[in-house]
């Protein structure tokens, strides 16, 4: 059986074309997809929402053991590399099966857990992309910033008060909505808290299911096959890695959701 070429930059064969739209199809399309995250239904729903919580330090690791490989630690981030912060979870397994019985094993290829774990990752980033569209699409309806939900959490917070004063305004509702439009109600730090352990229980269920809706949409767009080329290219080159932005774009929402709230604070 023909291998796809070795070479990072050189264009796949079209056997290892033709599998890959084939896998595609039957994994992302919508029913694939449906298919797909029926795993999720049981212990995925706590496994999954505790690793979107511990993908900004698995982020802030992996940056570590990049630095530690360049100032030529390499045993220092060999071993810092071992650390999984990360529960594994049932759509993962499921992932991992189909991307071994499906694609990589009619190719000829032998699976490497680093590559396929980088996979699973990058789905993962994915999830909290789509995730944080939906914290930026609530904040534009109310015409305010909200990268993330540290961000998003006041602006709820406050909706609430503003809600609970004008049902509890003496002089009727009216009165109240009028009122509290011109001297709106400051929330308190309590129901603010109450707020981010809400949304991020929101955000990390989200993301846990954003893939019935990613999928289908990343097949139209041809992300999906972009992304399965780059691992196979890194499975069929000695040594290959598979090159991962969308950890950095994940990031890069977390930032600057911190960076609009540090605005807020010191009242820039």
């Amino acid at each position: 059986m023909s291998r796809p070429e070795s070479s990072p930059a050189a264009a796949l064969s079209p056997e290892a074309e033709a599998q890959i739209r084939a896998f595609i199809r039957r994994n992302f399309g919508l029913r694939g997809t449906l298919s797909l995250h029926r795993h999720a239904l049981g212990w995925d729903l706590l496994r999954a929402p505790a690793n979107v919580l511990l993908a900004g330090l698995a982020f802030v690791v992996r940056v570590t053991i990049w630095l530690l490989h360049r100032l030529g630690a390499r045993r220092a981030g060999e071993g810092l590399g071992r650390i999984r912060l990360a529960f594994p979870t049932a759509v993962a397994r499921e992932i991992d099966r189909r991307l071994r019985d499906e694609l990589l094993a009619p190719l000829g290829l032998l699976p490497e857990e680093a590559a396929l774990r980088s996979y699973a990752e990058i789905r993962a980033a994915t999830g909290e992309m789509t995730a944080t569209a939906g914290t930026l699409g609530t904040g534009a309806a109310f015409k305010t910033l909200t990268p993330g939900v540290i961000s998003l959490a006041p602006l709820i917070a406050g909706i609430i008060a503003q809600s609970a004063a004008i049902a509890a305004f003496p002089l009727g509702g009216m009165l109240g909505a009028w009122w509290y439009g011109v001297f709106p109600p400051r929330p308190d730090a309590q129901l603010i808290a109450i707020c981010v352990v809400a949304l991020m229980s929101c955000f990390a269920l989200v993301s846990t299911f954003a893939g019935l809706v990613a999928d289908p949409l990343q097949a139209l767009l041809g992300i999906h096959r972009w992304r399965l080329r780059r691992l196979v290219r890194a499975l069929s080159a000695p040594g290959g890695r598979m090159p991962a932005p969308e950890h950095g774009m994940a990031r890069a929402g977390d930032l600057a959701d911190m960076a609009v709230n540090l605005k807020r604070f010191l009242g820039l």
